[in-house]
């Protein structure tokens, strides 16, 4: 969702609009080869062509503006949400629509992998407006999938399905995660094997008692 304020509350126009953006991919960019701890608000303001002391009128500082692009990043996630509605209905196509369902969700991981690893490891650390994003990210896919066990096996309760949800959330975003901390070549299955493990899962989960 596109902020429309500033870090005080007042509105923007289009040129702030635009600015605000431009350092949010800034910083993106920058995230591609520089750690999230050693982004200085100089870096990220002369990446996005524009003075030091604008990027204050938007953000506090750079955890703010990585604290934006968490929430940019569960948009994406909720979208994703969105577009499986209706979605693991046929029987026949459950593996199929999991791997689908899983690829879709490692390109978004991808796309936001630097932002979303600091932002486990502040949500791990404690803080709490990066726990309650992280939460706020997952809540859509959770619910998605609960949904969808609820629908194959209706004779379980809503809490239990909720439950198993989180658990194949939980395993899709840690190896999400993980394919980006080992080289290709590292023993044991490939992430290639492993997206089709966890269809394999998923599909065999959602078969009716």
């Amino acid at each position: 969702m596109q902020a429309r304020s500033n870090k005080v509350g007042t509105g923007l126009g289009r040129k702030g609009i635009e600015t605000r953006a431009r350092l949010l991919s800034a910083t993106k960019d920058l995230l591609q080869g520089t750690s999230p701890f050693h982004l200085t608000a100089a870096a990220i303001a002369k990446a996005a062509k524009t003075a030091p002391a604008t990027l204050y009128v938007y953000f506090s500082d750079v955890q703010d503006i990585l604290y934006a692009l968490s929430v940019e990043a569960g948009d994406a996630f909720s979208r994703l949400a969105e577009d499986y509605e209706g979605r693991f209905v046929d029987h026949g196509k459950l593996e199929e629509d999991a791997l689908d369902f899983i690829h879709s969700f490692n390109a978004i991981y991808k796309e936001h992998r630097h932002v979303l690893q600091y932002l486990s490891l502040e949500a791990d650390r404690g803080h709490q407006r990066f726990v309650d994003v992280q939460m706020t990210n997952a809540v859509p896919l959770i619910e998605q999938l609960a949904r969808v066990i609820k629908q194959a096996k209706p004779e379980m309760r809503g809490r239990e399905a909720f439950a198993d949800a989180v658990v194949l959330y939980c395993a899709m975003e840690r190896l999400a995660g993980l394919r980006y901390q080992f080289p290709p070549d590292r023993p044991g299955p490939s992430a290639d094997e492993l997206d089709r493990a966890q269809a394999r899962i998923i599909a065999r989960h959602l078969e009716a008692c």
